[in-house]
């Protein structure tokens, strides 16, 4: 059967026929209990003891001086005190005299330089002085993917997203508004631009500063973005290097850049990791089409489309690994986006740890089938509940079925979805077995 088909993919996690009259309502946590090895108050921030559930996600609300935050999904907490670490670092520099200075001193003439790269990316790009090899590369598929971007906003579409398309998968409602913001202009010029700018070398500094503070360098959290650049514009055009910016900062606030990411994402030019993601996606057999505009779409970060890449990479020799694409583009929110990241990984753990899985395919979400002809499920979630959404998905998969279907939970299971999963002959993996990182970059 072709599941693509048999479930399109506008009606994933749609609950067509209710199949049990007992349901849960949706609990809150308790913070205390649910992050134990967290501190739930510092001096740069506290966090909601109450954490509402919506049958898949849980939300913590974190209060800041720099705003309110919020984290849903598996392990984002951890991503988002670490920015507001982040936060607080840069707010130490940027309140330091001696950067204070270099600031006030900065070479005019360079600073506008650099403000015309980020404005005028395609007239920077003709002053480039051609050469061969990767830097043809990468200018040419970023000049792509920014010319792509500016083609859907002029349709009056957010680059890379089909709202007619859009899913219905488990992240969408705490993250429903993310994605670019800001102007237009300025997300085509970092999109377009970037090679030129990395010829001074200021993206090279801005990603050092992002991993001495242990922060994704094509983070989603706009306040952070905007003080990553302001700190390195200033830094970068007055002279003053990453060491000397993070000698600023009192050790507390300075995570170790051995954290979750890795160092190919910090240390690699976002051009090449361009096309490393382009080079990766056709090898496997995605047709380009859905390569272009996965690469400008709103709600994967770079960051996150390597992740994708490189998990399907991994999953050698798995029939349909291409076929899971339009699943992919099909998110409207970047928490839908993480839960197929985080998706994904899971099952590139589990083919290279457990079992050598033969094929992939669509179903209402990614669905693995093992070399036995199990079939295995993924739920990179926070707290599963027995739900309609979940009664009606798990039904429609058992009836389309044959054999056994085994379910991996990445964090906690009501104890009604258990034994209603059991019930329906559906066998559940202890938790934790196959945890996805809170956003897994290796």
């Amino acid at each position: 059967m072709n599941f693509v088909k048999a479930f399109p993919i506008v009606l994933l996690f749609v609950p067509t026929v209710a199949f049990s009259a007992e349901y849960e309502a949706q609990p809150i946590l308790s913070a205390q209990e649910s992050v134990q090895d967290v501190p739930l108050a510092t001096e740069i921030y506290r966090i909601d003891e109450q954490v509402p559930t919506d049958g898949y996600m849980a939300t913590y609300r974190i209060e800041t001086q720099f705003g309110q935050f919020s984290a849903s999904g598996p392990g984002m907490l951890q991503a988002r005190l670490a920015e507001i670490r982040a936060l607080a670092a840069l707010d130490h520099i940027q309140n330091d005299q001696q950067f204070i200075d270099a600031a006030e001193d900065t070479a005019g003439e360079t600073f506008e330089n650099l403000r015309q790269f980020a404005k005028q990316p395609k007239e920077t790009l003709k002053g480039v002085p051609e050469g061969v090899g990767r830097f043809l590369k990468r200018t040419g598929r970023s000049a792509k993917t920014g010319l792509q971007k500016l083609g859907d906003v002029r349709e009056g579409n957010l680059p890379g997203v089909d709202p007619e398309t859009t899913s219905n998968l488990p992240g969408g409602s705490a993250d429903s508004q993310a994605g670019p913001q800001g102007s237009f202009t300025e997300n085509v010029a970092r999109a377009s631009g970037d090679v030129a700018v990395n010829i001074l070398g200021f993206d090279k500094q801005r990603r050092r500063l992002a991993k001495e503070l242990g922060v994704d360098p094509y983070t989603t959290n706009q306040l952070l973005a905007t003080r990553l650049d302001e700190v390195t514009w200033a830094a970068f055009a007055g002279g003053l290097g990453v060491n000397v910016l993070t000698s600023l900062v009192p050790g507390g606030l300075v995570l170790s850049s051995s954290s979750r990411l890795s160092d190919w994402v910090w240390d690699t030019a976002p051009g090449d990791l361009r096309v490393q993601v382009e080079e990766t996606l056709l090898f496997v057999g995605v047709p380009r089409d859905q390569v272009d505009r996965f690469l400008r779409h709103s709600y994967y970060t770079l960051s996150m489309q390597a992740v994708v890449a490189d998990s399907l990479k991994s999953l050698e020799g798995v029939q349909g690994r291409a076929d899971v694409l339009p699943l992919i583009l099909s998110v409207g929110s970047e928490g839908q986006a993480r839960f197929l990241v985080q998706t994904l990984d899971m099952f590139r753990t589990y083919h290279v740890t457990k079992e050598s899985l033969s094929q992939l395919r669509v179903q209402g979400t990614i669905i693995g089938v093992g070399g036995s002809g199990n079939s295995v499920v993924m739920a990179p979630v926070d707290y599963l509940s027995w739900t309609e959404t979940l009664d009606a998905f798990s039904a429609n998969l058992t009836e389309a079925t044959e054999g056994p279907i085994v379910l991996f939970v990445s964090d906690e299971m009501s104890g009604l979805a258990t034994d209603s999963l059991k019930t329906r002959g559906w066998t559940v993996a202890e938790t934790g077995q196959i945890t996805p990182d809170a956003f897994p970059l290796r």
